[in-house]
């Protein structure tokens, strides 16, 4: 079985840096698919630049969490994931609302012009069962096909030296593992591999270089954020994309 790698950029719209930097490395094939958050601050910014560049295609990254003014009434984000799950969980959250404010948030990319291809959310609050389900009968209603699988396989001592990340990888496969049989079950279409989320926003050249060399066969996902400059450096850097190729990977999007 062929290895195969989708390099995902999500946050698209969050700002006009990280917006400027994606469409950047978007160019220069450093990335290969993009994924638009609807709530985002320089959402109309993004949707402009990706216009500009005849980006058609592009991810939905949904959020209920984070700094973002929902666009539905009734329903507030949670500034922390953490805070999120203790109202999730204590049924603070009507999910009938959560469903809405993602139709809303479907509705503002696909009206802004763009084909959806993919799905995938903030924080991964997608793979909750629950949320899942509102996610699943949204994509089928808007003929949405792919959905990002954020299982990280992360390694004893990768563990042991960031007990931090361990905790959120550990809470994220649980999630994954319980959500698996309905994600099987729907047929959509998602990744068999996913790299990103055990150091999110702290990936290194050397976790770039270690995740492609490694990689195991099927499709794998590598989502990024490219918050910084040093991330885009290491991205559109030749020393990861020549690894890529040594490797015999071919890049791919959704």
């Amino acid at each position: 079985m062929p290895k195969k790698l989708i390099i995902t950029a999500d946050d698209y719209g969050e700002s006009k840096d990280i917006n400027e930097r994606i469409i950047k490395c978007f160019l220069l094939g450093a990335i290969s698919d993009i994924s638009i958050l609807a709530v985002g601050n320089a959402f109309s910014h993004a949707a402009e630049l990706a216009r500009k560049h005849n980006i058609k295609n592009i991810g939905a990254h949904l959020a209920l969490t984070g700094p973002f003014k929902a666009l539905s009434g009734g329903i507030e984000f949670p500034g922390s994931y953490g805070a999120f799950f203790a109202k999730y969980f204590a049924a603070l959250i009507n999910k009938n609302r959560i469903y809405e404010e993602f139709k809303r948030q479907i509705s503002r990319i696909k009206n802004a012009g763009f084909t959806i291809t993919h799905v995938n959310s903030h924080q991964h609050v997608h793979m909750v069962p629950g949320i899942l389900k509102n996610v699943l009968k949204i994509m089928k209603e808007e003929n949405i096909n792919s959905l990002r699988f954020p299982l990280e396989r992360m390694s004893f001592l990768g563990k042991a030296q960031d007990p931090p990340a361990a905790a959120r990888n550990i809470l994220l496969s649980s999630i994954c593992l319980l959500s698996g049989g309905l994600l099987k079950s729907s047929g959509v279409k998602r990744n068999d591999h996913f790299i990103g989320h055990a150091r999110a926003l702290r990936l290194k050249r050397a976790d770039f270089i270690s995740a492609v060399s490694g990689l195991e066969e099927g499709l794998t996902e590598l989502g990024c954020h490219l918050k910084d400059d040093e991330e885009e450096r290491f991205l559109c850097d030749k020393v990861f994309l020549d690894t890529v190729k040594k490797n015999n990977i071919e890049i791919v999007s959704y």
